[in-house]
Order: C-alpha cells, then structure tokens, then sequence
C-alpha cells in the first residue's frame, strides 16, 4: 500500500507502518469474526437486548469473559459468580501487561491507553513477535494500532452479525460450538507450549462435562482446572534464562 501525500492527518510512513500491522494479523481475523458470532448468537439466546450486546462488544472487548458473563446471566447465575469467572479466564492480561512494558515504554500516555484497550490475545502475540522489527517507537506504535484496532473491528462485526442472524441457528448448536471455542480462543496464543497445551485441553474437557453444574459454574470449573493443572506442567521449551516466557514463545502461536 503506498500513499503519496497524508491522509486523514496520517504520513504515508504511517499508513504503510499501520498496513504492515494489518497483514501481520490478517491470517487470524476470520477467527475474531467467527468468535463474534459466537458471541452475538449468545446474546441473543440469553435474551440480553441487541443494543447492549453491540455495545459490550467494543467498550469490553474481552471475548471470552464476555461470553462467560452471558452464559451466567442465562443460566440465572448469581452476579457474584459471573464477576469472578469473568476475572479468572481475564487474569491472563495481567501477563500481557508485564510482556508488553518494554513494548510500550516509549509511546505517549494517550496512546498507551488506547492500545490497552484494544489488546487481544492476538494483537498481544503479534506486538511481541515483531517487536525488534520496529525499533522506531513512532513506526511501531503505527504498526501496533495497524493490527491491534482492525482486529477489534472484525469482532465487533462478528458479534452484530451474530446478534442479528442468531433466531436463525439452532440454539444447542450455538452452545456446544461455543464453549470449546471460547477456550481456544483463550489459549492459542501460546499453544505450542506444553503448559498451555495441557491447561486447554484440561479446561476444554472440564467444561464439557460439567456442562450440567447450575449458573455456568462449568465455566468457571474449566478455567480454574486448566490453570492449576497447566502450572505443574514443565515448559521444556523454555530457556533457562528467559524473564519472561511470554514474550520469548510470542511466535510460537497464532
């Protein structure tokens, strides 16, 4: 893509930078579509009004927990429980945060919050797997919104679109695809690891057998049984010197 002049107050330099970050992420969108759909068809099942649905899709942008939430709300979970299971499977952030620092370090306050906002499993995984091609921290900040904020687009469009052609899928369809999916979604960033492996795996099959425990708890159950048994799995992929495993296995998932 290439621009001769700036456009919308945006330098050529940084069109090509954000269009760089585009096609880094563009081989996981369609998964980000599919999981909206995932979510909106959710929505509609649990009678939760179209508008706040949409609105939850780009003011959270957390899809998994999102999901989480309205199964609870579905099932008549207590709000109680739908905090904490949304809090469990969001705790993953906070690893996020610590990898993404050095990322960040130079970028404005302004735009350290807006990119926070918009960071996914995925644009987290991409930031950090191009990192050191980005030097520059104007052209990386460029690079990063260019992959982090058409991502967050596409799951937006998925979740209206679910919302809207939800009456027309079968509800226990719906149901079993989501579950599995919400937690691949969770956990492929990071799934060549064997730590990561095992908690998805452990999580997955908790989920779908416990699908009969009251308020979505199974959720939950899932989550908590994922990472306590992935923790006790060793990384031997891992280099005994690595701070943070995080960012050095960045490349290793989507």
């Amino acid at each position: 893509m290439t621009l001769s002049r700036p456009t919308l107050g945006i330098a050529p330099r940084q069109w090509a930078d954000a269009w760089a970050g585009l096609k880094a992420i563009a081989p996981l969108m369609p998964g980000s579509t599919l999981f909206g759909l995932a979510f909106g068809a959710l929505v509609n099942i649990a009678g939760i009004n179209p508008w706040v649905g949409n609105f939850a899709s780009f003011s959270v942008v957390a899809g998994a927990s999102q999901i989480a939430i309205v199964e609870a709300i579905r099932t008549g979970a207590p709000a109680a429980i739908a905090a904490i299971t949304a809090l469990v499977i969001n705790a993953r952030f906070a690893l996020y945060s610590a990898a993404l620092a050095p990322v960040f370090a130079a970028f404005p306050m302004r735009w350290k919050l807006g990119l926070a906002h918009l960071m996914t499993d995925q644009a987290a995984v991409v930031a950090l797997q191009h990192h050191d091609d980005w030097p520059d921290p104007v052209r990386r900040r460029w690079f990063v919104v260019g992959g982090a904020l058409p991502f967050v687009a596409v799951w937006c469009v998925g979740g209206a679109a679910g919302i809207a052609l939800g009456p027309v899928i079968p509800e226990a369809w719906q149901i079993g695809f989501i579950v599995p999916l919400m937690f691949l979604a969770v956990m492929v960033p990071g799934l060549r690891g064997a730590p990561a492996l095992t908690a998805v795996g452990v999580a997955t099959v908790v989920v779908l057998a416990a699908h009969d425990l009251p308020y979505g708890l199974n959720v939950l159950a899932g989550a908590l049984a994922g990472i306590a048994v992935g923790s006790f799995v060793p990384d031997r992929g891992r280099h005994p010197d690595t701070d943070d495993g995080l960012a050095h296995d960045a490349g290793a998932g989507e």
